[in-house]
């Protein structure tokens, strides 16, 4: 493998990413991803040789900067050793709904879900998995039961996650800390 192909690889993956984040997968072309990249035809198709090719690696870049991201903000949320439990949990989903890419994700697997073959659907599980994987660190760490938690998981996906992908405002987070504290209660 040539010595600056890894760096080309992901300046062209980190330019598809930005285009899919606006204009999603059926507006993106490789065309278009050739000129964002300011690469030659030949050097994205020898990297991808296809546009699902391609968005799958979007995807798995995408989900392992959620990773990423999501750890150091549970990380935050452990050192502050006051912050109580509703607080850490908005904390994780703000961050997790206010990467675009993130929602982009979201709006292509609603909208374009016919046209992803199983690897990309594996992956789409994987990236849902980042976040599932720190909401249920997070259960743990503040000893919350499992129908406790999914009523929380249900009701944040309402007001975060729908709103976001929708380009609706979402409710304050005073507004949610009070519907959610019923729900979680002394726990």
């Amino acid at each position: 493998m040539a010595r600056g192909r890894p760096s080309k690889k992901h300046h062209i993956v980190s330019a598809a990413c930005e285009l899919f984040t606006i204009q999603g997968y059926q507006g993106t072309s490789i065309d278009q991803v050739v000129n964002a990249a300011a690469v030659s035809k030949p050097t994205v198709y020898s990297n991808f040789p296809t546009k699902l090719v391609l968005w799958e690696q979007v995807l798995e870049s995408v989900s392992e900067a959620a990773e990423q991201s999501l750890s150091a903000t549970f990380d935050a949320c452990q050192q502050s050793a006051s912050q109580e439990a509703l607080t850490a949990w908005l904390n994780l989903w703000n961050t997790w709904v206010s990467k675009p890419e993130r929602l982009a994700v979201y709006r292509i697997f609603i909208g374009e879900q016919h046209k992803m073959s199983a690897t990309s659907m594996a992956l789409f599980a994987q990236f849902e998995g980042q976040l599932e994987i720190i909401l249920v660190r997070w259960k743990d760490v503040y000893q919350v039961p499992d129908d406790i938690y999914r009523l929380l998981d249900a009701v944040t996906r309402r007001s975060l996650l729908l709103p976001a992908l929708l380009k609706q405002p979402a409710i304050s987070k005073a507004e949610l800390l009070s519907e959610l504290q019923p729900i979680i209660g002394n726990h």
